[in-house]
């Protein structure tokens, strides 16, 4: 079952991702809203969803309105009522998010990897403590040397077969940058096709040399 709730942020857990310098400062006092502009924007508020596989917390923006009605009902409006640029991108980039959010703790995302070359191989060593730490995702992938992917936490890659690998998770971002880094390895080549693609990802060809 998959419980969703939407609750404001707490007043000490809103901090600026860069602190401004004090010129900066000095140019956001001059210039910074009085009561009534600041209350248009609201308060911050996020979607908290929880499911069998984890809990995700979707940071709501403050153009958008989000209400539940019941325990199974979402209602996503745009506070400007779509007649703004901003608000309407907002809220369609909202409702994924949170669509992805229920999706990813009920069922989880996946991708699929292949390895296509002569010798490429994949393999899971699990954590030993001394040669690896942690799980370790190790290919052989035509380099004089192997190579270590140390799985992140969140995440579950499996090798089916010697030339497979699937990546799992519940956050689809966090799924789709492990499996874009395993695929930055070694990209399918131009001429032959080597490499690590997706499974069922098309990959044109360069024509070689002809005499």
């Amino acid at each position: 079952a998959v419980s969703v709730r939407v609750e404001p942020y707490a007043a000490g857990s809103l901090h600026p991702i860069k602190p401004p310098t004090a010129h900066r400062l000095r140019q956001m006092m001059k210039r910074r809203p009085d009561k009534d502009s600041f209350q248009a924007f609201g308060t911050p508020h996020r979607v908290v969803v929880n499911g069998p596989l984890g809990e995700i917390a979707v940071p709501v923006h403050s153009f958008v309105d989000v209400a539940q009605p019941d325990a199974e009902t979402l209602q996503v409006s745009a506070k400007c009522g779509g007649t703004t640029r901003l608000g309407k991108t907002m809220w369609g980039t909202t409702k994924s998010y949170i669509a992805n959010a229920v999706r990813g703790v009920s069922q989880g995302f996946r991708k699929d990897l292949e390895l296509q070359g002569v010798g490429f191989r994949a393999r899971i060593e699990k954590a030993d403590g001394a040669l690896y730490p942690v799980e370790t995702l190790v290919l052989r992938l035509g380099f004089t040397n192997e190579l270590q992917l140390p799985v992140p936490p969140g995440i579950e890659i499996s090798c089916p077969t010697q030339t497979t690998i699937a990546v799992f998770g519940f956050r689809k971002r966090q799924v789709g940058m492990v499996a874009a880094q395993i695929r930055r390895f070694r990209p399918p080549d131009a001429y032959k096709g080597k490499g690590v693609r997706y499974v069922d990802e098309v990959v044109r060809l360069k024509p070689g040399k002809r005499r």
